[in-house]
């Protein structure tokens, strides 16, 4: 892929910048390449505004990341579909609405702005507001999702403060009229756009769009009337699941422990020896000149316990060898995938006279042939 731009480049950063520093680069840039803020060029703004989310959307995954830095864009390829990366490809929605707000979909600047357009339905394949559901995120091991598992997972939801019964006041306090709006709970700001005026409305700053202000908040909620719950619901995750796989739970299935639907996202953790490609897995295994010239039999992990692979006289770094139905089960179907073993031939550093002697001796062979 000679025409794809190297992440770290799009985001400026380095190869070896931490989370932190890749979140705060691509809010940057997020807030520089806002559609809604570069009127005059809508259209390169959209297209770097993808480029950089693109971007993130790799670096900022530790499993992503890794099979980027060791295969480059092909690694993450199989991430993505035939057309290469799109906005369902995108799992990091709650980060934009840090950085935007959380009416993000609709209010933040207006229902007929171009900033709703691109992050509407019929263009990113998000959710309006009124048809959001919650998400949250699992972290599980490469093993754990060789075999599946059942955890449970705390939702989080807002519930009326038992301290103040949603009001926001504190106890012998009460709410008063929001002198900025006059009860009203929204302001309305001009701005002048060519000839013509822009009259903008949108909730009130001070009061929240409530109308009242709030002179002693109450301690429990800090003036909002509301407290955050959290709910732990039991999830079975399938065995096979890969990194970015999306459990939905229906209220229905949960118990009663939940008003609305709810999306669990599965992050794979990285293994620090398999690397992962769909259902199939590929490591590299080294072993010793002797073993690759004369061949040998050698114990090879998986992740179902060792394997035995017999590697053929001559065998060269770099080799190859497949071994079948050692890698991830089929989520949908029967059977697993493949395991890949790359072999890495150690070349000795300290010999002995002896060793070194009889080397010399089968080059000299080799040479007469």
């Amino acid at each position: 892929m000679p025409d794809k731009r190297d992440y770290y480049e799009i985001l400026g950063v380095n190869r070896t910048a931490s989370k932190e520093e890749i979140k705060a680069a691509y809010r940057t840039l997020a807030k520089k390449f806002h559609p809604d803020l570069n009127k005059d060029n809508p259209k390169l703004a959209e297209e770097k505004f993808k480029e950089i989310s693109e971007a993130y959307e790799v670096l900022i995954d530790e499993n992503k990341r890794a099979k980027y830095d060791q295969y480059g864009h092909a690694g993450v390829a199989s991430d993505f579909g035939k057309e290469g990366f799109t906005w369902r490809d995108f799992s990091h929605v709650s980060d934009l609405e840090d950085i935007f707000g959380h009416d993000i979909f609709s209010d933040f600047f207006g229902r007929g702005s171009i900033f709703n357009d691109f992050f509407g339905t019929r263009r990113w394949g998000f959710e309006q507001p009124e048809q959001r559901v919650k998400r949250v995120q699992v972290e599980i091991t490469l093993e754990q999702a060789y075999r599946g598992l059942s955890t449970e997972v705390a939702i989080p939801h807002m519930d009326v403060c038992a301290e103040c019964g949603g009001v926001g006041a504190a106890r012998g306090t009460a709410p008063k009229t929001c002198t900025y709006c006059n009860g009203k709970g929204e302001v309305q700001q001009e701005q002048l756009q060519g000839f013509g005026r822009i009259i903008k409305i949108g909730a009130c700053h001070i009061c929240g769009g409530r109308g009242k202000s709030i002179e002693h908040p109450c301690p429990s909620c800090h003036g909002c009337g509301e407290v955050q719950k959290l709910d732990k619901i039991s999830v079975k995750i399938p065995p096979g699941v890969d990194n970015g796989t999306t459990l939905r739970i229906t209220a229905d299935k949960a118990a009663g422990k939940l008003k609305e639907d709810v999306y669990v996202i599965v992050s794979v953790q990285s293994h620090p020896v398999f690397h992962r490609q769909g259902s199939d897995i590929y490591m590299e295994k080294a072993i010793s000149l002797t073993a690759a010239t004369l061949g040998s039999k050698i114990d090879v992990p998986t992740l179902d316990g060792n394997a035995s692979m017999k590697i053929p006289p001559g065998t060269q770094t770099d080799t190859l060898f497949r071994l079948r139905n050692c890698g991830m089960p089929h989520v949908k179907d029967h059977g697993y995938g493949d395991l890949y073993v790359r072999i890495i031939v150690h070349t000795p550093k300290d010999l002995t006279k002896r060793q070194r002697e009889l080397l010399e001796e089968f080059e000299a062979i080799e040479m007469r042939k």
